[in-house]
Order: structure tokens, then sequence, then C-alpha cells
């Protein structure tokens, strides 16, 4: 990762993300199934970008992509100016935990942890000493505004509340880039406006990269610039 890293501090482009001829094909019996289908894309620096498209379209697959959780079948990804096809398992997990933040549609919180312990989680396996991660995990669960339910459990807050959490803990080591699959998915439209406001202000206030999957005309209408795929194909933006 030595090398990765140097690339990253070196490279004075502005794209964080790049996308280069991009498939991902699966095979089903004697049958094809193109995920994606030579998709090609750029994200530049503090960008927000919403990925939209129907059932089955390939956002998520796209998704995975970006966030270095699936390898593609051809074509390359690059983060931050490196090329992840040259890193091995441990150099991308160590790229997924410094550079990316996930935000999931179903919160993935550890039901018998607190809200501030869940948020201090990821700065565990990064090394950081106990006093730093819980004043970190503090400061996040306030930018939320979560700060006087931090000693709940997820089975005590609401659907609401336990996505914000999930978006400090996504904020947990700093990433540059932020990564959200359907965040307002499973809440009601008060919930889910809360949810797009605290992202939006963490794309205009802290720089962070933001790229949102929606199916949601609502949600899409919060970023910047959208990009529209069907049938594993980039047809608009």
């Amino acid at each position: 990762m030595k090398k990765a890293r140097e690339k990253m501090k070196t490279d004075t482009n502005q794209e964080v993300v790049r996308l280069e001829d991009v498939y991902k094909i699966y095979i089903t019996g004697n049958e094809e199934v193109h995920a994606l289908d030579g998709v090609s894309m750029t994200v530049q620096k503090g960008e927000f970008v919403a990925i939209m498209g129907p059932s089955g379209s390939g956002k998520s697959t796209l998704l995975n992509m970006i966030g270095c959780l699936d390898k593609p079948t051809k074509g390359r990804v690059f983060i931050n100016g490196v090329d992840t096809s040259t890193l091995t398992d441990n150099e991308l997990t160590r790229l997924r935990r410094e550079a990316i933040g996930f935000v999931f549609q179903h919160y993935n919180l550890i039901p018998t942890l607190t809200a501030l312990e869940n948020v201090e989680l990821p700065m565990i396996f990064r090394g950081l000493n106990d006093d730093e991660r819980k004043r970190r995990a503090m400061e996040l669960l306030r930018i939320v505004g979560l700060e006087r339910e931090m000693n709940r459990k997820p089975n005590e807050l609401s659907g609401g509340q336990q996505q914000r959490v999930g978006i400090a803990r996504a904020l947990a080591n700093d990433p540059e880039i932020l990564l959200c699959d359907e965040p307002t998915g499973n809440l009601d439209t008060k919930s889910g406006e809360i949810v797009m406001e605290i992202l939006s202000k963490l794309n205009r206030e802290r720089g962070v990269t933001l790229i949102v999957v929606t199916h949601d005309p609502a949600v899409s209408g919060f970023a910047r610039r959208t990009v529209r795929i069907r049938d594993g194909r980039i047809i608009e933006g």
C-alpha cells in the first residue's frame, strides 16, 4: 500500500473516482448477465453525485465497484489516481478503511453496542486510542444531532436516528469519499429529508465527495449531478 499512498499524495488531479470501460459479468447457467456493460465515468473531488436507475439497472453494482467491494470482470477502477486492480486484498481493505465511508439502507449497526460505541468501532480497527475514539465519536454524533442519544442502543432509536448514527460511523475515519446506498429507503419523508440535509451539509461545509444511489427523485434533487443507468449502461450524466 506504500506505493499506492505515495501515488495518492503526488497526484494533483482532482478526480477522486474514475471508471474506465468497466464490465461486471455473471454466468448463470449458459447465459452471461451484464450487470455493468462498459461503464466509464469520473467524479471530481467535492462533487455530490446521484446515481439513479430502475431496479436491476446496475446502480448498486456500480457503487460496489467504486467502493472496492467487488472487482470488475473487465476494465479499471481508479480511486485518488490509484489503479485498484494493482492492489492486494490487504491494500484494498486499507484503502476502503481510510478513503471511503459507507452508508447503507439497512443501517447495519451492531445491536449490542450503543450509538457511541457503533461510531467508535471503525476507529478501533484503525488503532486510535480510547480517549481519541471517544472524543471523535462524540463530535460526530453532535454533527448529526444525536449527542444526547449517544448511550442508546439501536433498538432504542428511530429509523432516522439509526441512519444518522450510520452516517456518523461512516465519517469515523475521515474519509474523502462517502458512498450511500439508498440512504432514505427505509425512512419516512421527514426523516429522509433530515438525513439528506445532513449529507448535503457535509458536502457543502466539509468538502466530502458524495455518491448516492437512489430511485427517489426527491433524493436526487439534493445532488449537483445525476447519473442515470439502465441495463448496466450509463445513459445520462
